[in-house]
């Protein structure tokens, strides 16, 4: 079997160590068939963004040995050699525009180094438009621009409103030089996790081609279930043959593993109606860690600056149940407006979705315009995002081991310990985020559920009235109305005269549930906000 690589993140390296490599190079194929083509295509951290850079590299570096066996060396790509300036910002130090402006720079003149001219100027951005033009002149052929993580000094400082306006006005004497120089350039090629609109680069570079949510390259990136099961076909059967134990102590067939990887790591979707991806970080760890399901994507990187977002802008999952954005909203979408105090919630929906915590569920057309419904990818994003949201809500708590302890308690039917649990995280809630209303309260329940694993429906209607949640356990179901500044009698009534468990009586009896009718009422009083009394009835008509 080829070696998994989780260091190897450029195409050479991978191609000459001998390690598994997904052939992507028909996409390549594509890209190269335009004589002067300039793309730009956004995809989350750790989708492959490098590797496509450092593929294109090695192509126009004709380096056709590297590609035996691959898609695009069966083709009629002619492989002319041209000067490449690659550029990567994920490598440089962005701590400041000083030394931002530093790294440029040494990149301008170990690239000039290279191909042998001389190079001179006063800032990066006028060395990089004479390196162009030198050599364009040397080698009388178009220049290959290759940018990487274009956006990443902007994003290192998008929660200040000065430094970030700062980076961007640096970036832009830089990028306006691509346009100036398009008559000297082969083929341009840029990454980066976010599209800002109003940065110059898509501004004034009105001939770059955003392929981000394209038919044609949406599974340019990630890996699609054919690819999966053709590139891991070896690890798949050594797997099954080990008799591997999932997360639940069951042994692993085929499907069994299959299914276990399309829920933990597949979903993935970048242009409405097309073919969802695997993220290639999450499932090359998998194997090597010998099959163990574990959220891998996450751990690359916790998003504090979001979880930061969504805190203060009270933001739960409910928001984010069936959420949409409309097209027009994404085109607009600014880097100013994630600044300062005033972010909308749409803009932090528009960047979850864009750096990978949502993803595409379908799309809908209303009085002719389009909306994108958003989901979560898949159970490894789900689980942990879930988790790091309660962690920012209240930093006290250690998400795994409160986890165990609720769900257990609620799998058990111990509603007293539940309470005190919810109460347990209440306590640690900080005072500044919470709101006074009942939804609040009701959609930190329901994120507590959530995270536990445990299926909890809100605003469940029924033919005369609203439910707020259904907790569906294995041995207990919980039919549940909060209330704020009221009392829990008063829920456990309003679900009696409701009639609110009359459709779930039958079926749990059927699964041997024992149904709770539980009212659970809140205080928002200075010195309480907290579940201040619950009251409970088991329903055994």
């Amino acid at each position: 079997m080829r070696e998994i690589s989780t260091s190897i993140y450029t195409f050479a390296n991978l191609r000459q160590h001998n390690c598994l490599y997904v052939d992507k190079t028909r996409y390549v194929y594509q890209l190269l068939r335009e004589a002067k083509g300039q793309f730009f295509c956004a995809r989350p951290r750790r989708f492959g963004k490098s590797l496509t850079v450092s593929t294109l590299k090695a192509v126009f570096q004709g380096r056709r040995e590297l590609f035996e066996g691959l898609y695009l060396a069966g083709t009629d790509y002619d492989w002319p050699v041209h000067p490449v300036v690659h550029i990567d910002f994920g490598r440089y130090d962005n701590s400041t525009l000083a030394l931002m402006e530093t790294s440029l720079r040494d990149e301008m003149l170990e690239t000039a180094k290279k191909y042998d001219v001389e190079l001179e100027g006063d800032s990066a951005a006028i060395m990089f438009k004479r390196l162009i033009r030198k050599l364009y002149e040397k080698y009388a052929c178009g220049v290959v621009l290759l940018i990487d993580e274009y956006d990443k000094p902007i994003i290192g400082h998008v929660e200040d409103a000065g430094d970030a306006e700062a980076f961007r006005g640096a970036l832009e004497s830089f990028y306006q030089i691509i346009k100036g120089a398009e008559a000297q350039l082969r083929f341009v090629f840029l990454t980066g996790v976010t599209k800002f609109a109003k940065v110059s680069i898509f501004s004034k570079l009105n001939n770059l081609t955003d392929i981000s949510m394209s038919e044609d390259y949406a599974t340019m990136f990630g890996y699609t279930q054919g690819e999966l099961e053709q590139n891991f076909s070896e690890y798949l059967e050594a797997v099954v043959q080990a008799g591997t134990r999932d997360n639940w102590n069951r042994v692993m067939d085929r499907g069994l593993l299959l299914s276990g990887l399309r829920s933990w790591y597949d979903g993935f979707c970048f242009a409405p109606g097309c073919e969802t991806v695997y993220n290639p970080v999450s499932i090359g760890k998998f194997f090597y860690n010998k099959a163990k399901f574990r959220n891998y994507w996450f751990e690359t990187g916790t998003p504090a600056f979001l979880l930061k977002l969504m805190t203060g802008k009270q933001m739960l999952l409910t928001d984010m149940v069936g959420a949409s954005l409309s097209d027009e909203s994404l085109a607009t979408f600014n880097l100013a407006d994630l600044a300062g105090e005033r972010v909308q919630p749409q803009r932090v929906l528009q960047l979850l979705l864009q750096t990978g915590y949502l993803t595409l569920d379908g799309e809908e057309v209303q009085n002719g315009m389009s909306y994108y419904i958003l989901r979560f990818p898949n159970g490894e994003v789900r689980s942990s995002f879930e988790a790091g949201l309660l962690t920012a809500y209240n930093y006290e708590t250690d998400p795994y081991a409160y986890v165990y302890k609720l769900g257990r308690a609620a799998k058990s039917g111990e509603t007293g310990q539940l309470i005190e649990l919810l109460r347990e995280f209440f306590a640690g809630l900080s005072y500044d985020i919470q709101v006074k209303q009942e939804k609040y309260y009701q959609s930190i329940v329901y994120t507590i559920f959530r995270m536990c694993g445990m299926e909890m429906q809100t605003e469940v209607t029924t033919n005369i009235g609203r439910i707020d949640g259904v907790l569906d356990t294995e041995g207990h179901l919980y039919i549940i109305e909060f209330k704020l500044e009221r009392s829990a009698a008063e829920a456990v009534a309003q679900i009696d005269t409701q009639k609110y468990a009359e459709q779930y009586i039958r079926p749990a009896r059927e699964k041997g549930q024992r149904v709770h009718a539980l009212g659970i009422n809140f205080s928002y009083e200075q010195g309480v906000r907290n579940i201040t009394d619950w009251q409970e009835k088991i329903l055994d008509y």
